[in-house]
This record gives C-alpha cells, sequence and structure tokens, in this order.
C-alpha cells in the first residue's frame, strides 16, 4: 500500500501552523513535472525543446534552481489541499519553511498564516455605543470660513516693489511654484519674504542645518472686495446667502464627521465584545510596511502598532460582518463610483464594506444612542 502524504494542522486562536510531509513516491513524480517544465522552458543548444536530458538541464542551469521549482510545485500544491481539507480561510500571506529536503527521497515543509476569526454575528447586538454629540457650528469658526472666502474672491495686482504685510509671494522651488502670504507676526517663510521683490534668492535654514533656496517669481498687492461682491464671485445673491451656505456647508462636514465617529466606535465596540483582535503574524507584517513608510524609524514603533492594530481590527470586523450578513457591494457598483470619484477600486470597495458594516451595527445595537462622547 502507498505511502501518503500528512498534512499536520496546528490552530492556537487565529494562527495555523500547516505541516506537510511528502512522500518519497509523490517527491519522484514532481521532480518528473519540474523536469519537464524546465526542458520545455530553457533553451539548451543542441537539444531540442523538451529533450535536453536532465543530467546536461541540472549542470548548464544549477541543481538548486531544480529543487527549488520542485519545493514550489509542492508547496502550492498541498498547502491548497491543506486549506481545502480543513476549511481555511487565510488573513495573512503564507511564510512557508522547508524543514528537510533531501532530493528523491524527503521533503517536509511547514506554513505558517493568520486565519479569519472563528465568530458568528448575532442579529441582535447588545452593545453600548454612545451618541456623538450633536454637529453644531460656532460662531468663530464661520466667521473663519468666510475670512477664507474673502481671501480666495481677492483680487490680486502685481506689483514690482518689494513685498510688504498682507501681500501674496509666488516662489519657485526646484521646478514647483508656491504662494505664501506675508505676515510680519509669523515666524519662518511667511516673514522671511517681507521685503523680496520679484528675481530675489532667499535661503532658508532649518532647526537641523539643512539649507533651502527659493526664487521669487511674483509678488502680488491682495485688496479684498466688499462683502456683496465676494458672495457674487461664489453665486450668491447677498452677502447673507453666501454666510448661509458656508453655515449649512460646515454643518454638512460636521455631520459627515460625526457620523465618522460613530461608525467607527460601532466597529470598535462590537470588536471588544467578541473578543477580535488582529494575529500577532498580520498585525506585524503590517506594522513592518507601516514602518517603512516612515523611513523604518524604530523608535515609531509603539505608535504605529496601536495606529495598524485599530485600523486592522476594523478592517477585519468590517469584513466579518459583511460577509456573514450579505453586505458586500457589487463589482459594478464599485467600478461606478470609482469612475465617478476618480479613485481606485479598491478604495471604493473598503470605504463601502465598513460604512455599511458599520450602519449595521449601529441599526441592530439594543443600547444605541446614549448622549456621551465617542
Amino acid at each position: 500500500m502507498a505511502e501518503k502524504v500528512r498534512i499536520e494542522v496546528k490552530r492556537e486562536r487565529d494562527e495555523v501552523t500547516v505541516t506537510v510531509n511528502i512522500t518519497k513516491e509523490e517527491l519522484l513524480q514532481t521532480e518528473d513535472e519540474a523536469y519537464r517544465r524546465m526542458a520545455t522552458e530553457f533553451h539548451v543548444p543542441g537539444f531540442r525543446p523538451g529533450k535536453v536530458p536532465k543530467a546536461v538541464l541540472l549542470s548548464r542551469y544549477g541543481e538548486d534552481l531544480f529543487d527549488d521549482e520542485v519545493k514550489e510545485i509542492l508547496v502550492e500544491k498541498w498547502l491548497s489541499r491543506a486549506i481545502e481539507e480543513h476549511g481555511l480561510k487565510p488573513l495573512s500571506s503564507p511564510k512557508v519553511e522547508v524543514v528537510e529536503f533531501v532530493r528523491g527521497e524527503r521533503l517536509v515543509f511547514q506554513v505558517q498564516f493568520a486565519v479569519w476569526p472563528e465568530v458568528e454575528i448575532p442579529d441582535e447586538l447588545d452593545l453600548k455605543i454612545p451618541e456623538a454629540p450633536a454637529a453644531e457650528v460656532g460662531e468663530e469658526e464661520l466667521a473663519a470660513t468666510l475670512e477664507d472666502l474673502k481671501r480666495r474672491a481677492a483680487i490680486l495686482e502685481p506689483k514690482d516693489g518689494p513685498a510688504e504685510v498682507g501681500d501674496l509671494v509666488r516662489f519657485r522651488h526646484r521646478d514647483d511654484l508656491y504662494e505664501v502670504e506675508v505676515d510680519e507676526g509669523k515666524a519662518g517663510l511667511a516673514h522671511e519674504l517681507l521685503g523680496k521683490k520679484v528675481g530675489d534668492t532667499v535661503v532658508l535654514e532649518d532647526d537641523k542645518g539643512r539649507k533651502l533656496t527659493i526664487e521669487v517669481t511674483q509678488v502680488y498687492k491682495v485688496t479684498i472686495p466688499a462683502e456683496d461682491e465676494v458672495a457674487a464671485h461664489f453665486g450668491e445673491e447677498s452677502w447673507e446667502g453666501l454666510k448661509e451656505r458656508a453655515r449649512s456647508e460646515i454643518q454638512r462636514q460636521k455631520e459627515a464627521e460625526r457620523k465618522s465617529q460613530m461608525r467607527l466606535a460601532a466597529l470598535d465596540i462590537l470588536a471588544e465584545k467578541l473578543g477580535i483582535e488582529v494575529p500577532p503574524s498580520l498585525l506585524e507584517e503590517e506594522v513592518q510596511i507601516e514602518l517603512a513608510r516612515h523611513g523604518g524609524k524604530e523608535e515609531l514603533r509603539g505608535e504605529v502598532e496601536e495606529m495598524v492594530r485599530r485600523r486592522m481590527r476594523r478592517w477585519i470586523v468590517s469584513r466579518l460582518v459583511a460577509s456573514q450578513k450579505g453586505l458586500y457591494p457589487s463589482e459594478d457598483e464599485v467600478q461606478e463610483l470609482a469612475r465617478s470619484l476618480e479613485v481606485e477600486e479598491d478604495l471604493v470597495r473598503s470605504r463601502l464594506i465598513l460604512e455599511r458594516a458599520a450602519d449595521w451595527i449601529l441599526e441592530h445595537a439594543k443600547n444605541t444612542g446614549e448622549k456621551e462622547g465617542v
């Protein structure tokens, strides 16, 4: 009776180790398959494709390349079979380790990866999700917004003389153009450009001694129009009409932020309730990616790890809810929205899943609505 390939699966919470013992018979069959692939793919002068003797092939391209091909075929085949037979749902990239390998005799390999939590989301959730404070528009932030609108409607008149307080200076750094308003009371560039003219070069130095050279390309005198003219610039008949429009826009933005806070709180609270955490291997994988974006600064590891943990836990919870409750968006819906927003489909898909899952949690939570900060 032929010996069977042995598959052992060890699971600790949401981390899985798959150990596969490949039989001699399976190994020899795969070596034949690898030889046929390489004989077809690689050209050896004097031999027709597929007719290169194995010894010649190994001599020309090396035994390591042949062995790697054998291992790759076997890992792909038997890992897929282990995942299917044991109903595993991988959540992270598999990490493969060859424990033992003797060509023509024996192969033992291990694969480690994180899997999705085995959690059932009930239809009714006994959760306490505090209500985020109602969105209110303060008079100071409304005034600041209106001042910004005035600046955006300002009339710019080029001037040849030196830049004065309130003037707008346009400057070039390398191939890019930037603008800054001159302000005597502010430190940094806004102050350094006071008195500069078109064509002047300014060398700035930061606290670490690094120098930045910029060239002034234009100086503008800024004239703020009357309020009714500002309103007309933005398509409103009166200043009061523009003020109400600005108030409504601030209210809309704050309400969107309030809703976002509620959604994130819902995901966090459900994760705590169900004991869902990010598997260590997946967390480390994502932390390394995020640290690389920050220049590999290890001193940021603690802060980055906590940020990634929150983000990934919400990612896991939202997909568990969306999968079990049938909330995944269709591909047509994702593609249409991505085109209209001119963003990548993956970003649209992730946003829709998170929003729908969080809204489902809020709708099915028994104790949502108490007036507390989130």
